[in-house]
């Protein structure tokens, strides 16, 4: 028999070397009560390695188990646990967010996990948000749920989407159900009165604007369009922050940092508004505001062009920020309100829903559709189901309502009408007015895309909608506008930029392409007053000739700011070098052309590029391109 012991076998190396990490877990666990997720952080700082390549949270606490660490924080006992879900309701009746309760409950002492915490949130129904938006009431029933993947359930998913298919009505999403909720069938004489009212709404809008009584509109509000391109603003201090921020060449990034350092200024100086400031405090403002930037000083400087517009729009984005400052001050929270009308979350969110299912019932579009008169009565409707509302608006003897009850009612309003729009725009049920593209700003930051829809019903009407406008390009709208056409010439257009940039304007003060990363209104692509046209050159009369068709492509090497064409066509008015420049610039005001060439397509599918920098090198060109003319323009310092 051997005697020989059996060799142990060897198992899977371990993953982690725990060897010598103890002691500073022990310090960090233990002693500095820190997290898993902390520790795991605190590991990835100070020994230079990602996290990615770190146990998980769970990891860590599994070693720290083995090693015999105590909790860092102890499981309440039952008496606790009641104690402190007391006062988490007494917080949460006074509208106190679940944050501020976190830090209200470590202040008093109480070592609380996030689990613990969690779980006791969850229990007592303090949780009010809902996931899936609006649901009809009584809908408890048809709440998602997990299913078993068995054969019965696995066939009629099979039935339902042959339903689908045959068009039967088994087959329709149950989704369809929710957004018919909130598109409940509206009276003819409903709908006829709705687009009187637009069209009532659409003249008032003109008339006022023919004569001054109101501003530009550069984007579209409520459901009236925006004015066409190249609309000038009836004062300098109407200047829209895009134009502001193309004039001053600021990117997001810098237009947000000037933004800040200003109100740090107007907080020091205690500015609050321009007209209430002594004399020299605000131009001594905006003069420290230079002083301290960079970019600011350089295109300030006494040898830049344009210094008045320059000017006028860093006035503008300063009164802005004064502006943002006041109305900060004023602004009531929905947790605010709440606490004035005397009521608790649980409490405010069912008087919200109230008002969300009138708007339903009656196909709620805006208030400004409806009219003031039947939009009070609506209001006054809703007040009158909701005895707490009616309640804290009527004086007693023994109760005088806050003088600003009124306005946290309206508060309330604001938010369901709000959240009823954002609703129906998820479910592809109603359109949002704003320029084609859907990108505008002001402000820093991308703009505002929307949320995508959250049924088959409004992805399948969003898809319909893209399909329509890609045909129906060209049309007048429903309220007989015609369309903006960011893609149209400007050459026709009042007050267009001039096509070649002042000599004096340093290269260098012009930010990278990918440093430019802001969207502009296409009604904001033709500037304002502000911008003077270049006075008409002085040049040989040329011989009459028919213009000439052209593509043109923008090369890599452009500086442009704005959301520039890739590919555009523009028309030669002749075979000379003034033309092909104003072409090439059609789509970028202010735009320098850099450097252009001449594109032949050969018979084996590849381009020949010939750089064309006089007029006999063009005609030459256009001689061998015959009818299709493609040139690749590298274009510097213009806005698209």
């Amino acid at each position: 028999m051997d005697d020989t012991p059996r060799a142990k076998k060897v198992g899977r190396p371990p993953k982690y070397d725990w060897s010598d990490k103890r002691d500073i877990c022990y310090k960090l666990y233990v002693e500095e009560q820190k997290t898993a997720a902390d520790i795991a952080r605190y590991f990835a700082d100070h020994f230079n390695v990602t996290e990615k390549d770190l146990p998980c949270r769970k990891g860590f606490l599994r070693q720290f188990q083995l090693w015999g660490f105590a909790p860092n924080k102890k499981k309440l006992t039952p008496e606790e646990q009641d104690t402190v879900l007391a006062r988490i309701k007494e917080l949460w009746q006074n509208n106190v967010s679940q944050k501020d309760i976190k830090q209200t409950l470590a202040e008093e002492g109480w070592e609380l996990r996030n689990y613990d915490f969690s779980k006791l949130w969850k229990q007592n129904g303090l949780r009010l948000r809902s996931d899936a938006g609006y649901k009809p009431s009584g809908d408890k029933e048809k709440q998602a749920r997990k299913r078993k993947r068995g054969s019965e359930g696995f066939m009629a998913e099979l039935e339902a989407a042959a339903g689908a298919q045959e068009g039967r009505p088994d087959g329709e999403p149950s989704t369809t159900n929710e957004a018919d909720e909130l598109a409940q069938p509206i009276a003819p004489e409903d709908a006829a009165h709705q687009m009187q009212r637009l069209y009532e709404l659409q003249v008032e809008s003109d008339q006022k604007l023919q004569s001054g009584k109101r501003r530009r509109r550069i984007r579209g509000w409520a459901h009236l369009p925006p004015d066409a391109p190249g609309t000038e603003p009836r004062y300098a201090s109407e200047t829209s922050l895009d134009e502001c921020k193309a004039f001053l060449h600021l990117s997001n990034e810098m237009y947000q940092t000037v933004r800040k350092d200003f109100q740090i200024v107007c907080e020091d100086r205690g500015i609050i508004k321009k007209t209430l400031c002594e004399d020299g405090i605000w131009e001594g403002s905006k003069q420290r505001l230079i002083r301290e930037n960079m970019h600011l000083s350089a295109m300030l400087h006494p040898l830049q062009p344009d210094l008045d517009k320059k000017a006028n729009a860093l006035d503008c984005i300063c009164a802005d920020v004064t502006k943002r400052m006041r109305v900060q001050q004023k602004t009531i929270t929905i947790a605010e309100a709440n606490n004035i009308l005397r009521i608790n979350p649980a409490e405010s969110k069912a008087i919200r829903r109230t008002l969300y299912e009138i708007f339903a019932s009656v196909d709620f579009q805006s208030r400004l559709v409806c009219g003031e008169e039947y939009f009070q009565g609506l209001r006054q409707r809703w007040i009158n189901e909701n005895q707490r509302l009616a309640q804290a608006l009527t004086p007693t003897s023994e109760y005088t309502p806050d003088p600003r009850a009124n306005k946290c009612v309206d508060i309330l309003c604001s938010d369901t009408m709000k959240r009823f729009r954002e609703d129906k725009l998820k479910r592809g049920l109603r359109k949002m007015v704003q320029p084609p593209g859907g990108k505008y700003g002001p402000g820093p930051g991308p703009a505002w895309a929307g949320t995508p829809p959250r049924t088959k019903v409004g992805k399948a009407q969003k898809a319909r909608e893209a399909q329509e406008q890609a045909v129906q390009q060209g049309q007048p709208n429903e309220l007989g506008r015609w369309p903006m056409q960011p893609g149209q010439p400007q050459a026709t257009l009042p007050g267009r930029y001039p096509t070649q940039v002042p000599q004096q304007l340093p290269p260098s003060n012009y930010p990278q392409q990918n440093d430019m990363d802001f969207d502009i209104d296409p009604a904001l692509a033709v500037p304002g007053p502000f911008i003077q046209p270049s006075p008409p050159q002085q040049t040989a009369p040329q011989p009459a000739q028919a213009s000439t068709p052209a593509y043109f492509r923008l090369a890599p090497g452009s500086q442009v700011v704005g959301n520039h064409p890739r590919m555009w066509l523009g028309k030669l008015a002749g075979a000379t070098m003034d033309s092909l420049h104003a072409a090439a610039t059609s789509k970028a005001g202010a735009a320098k052309v850099v450097k252009i060439s001449g594109v032949v397509k050969n018979e084996d599918g590849t381009e020949d590029s010939w750089l064309i920098e006089n007029q006999d090198e063009l005609e030459v060109y256009l001689a061998e391109a015959t009818e299709k003319a493609s040139f690749t323009v590298v274009l510097e310092g213009g806005y698209a």
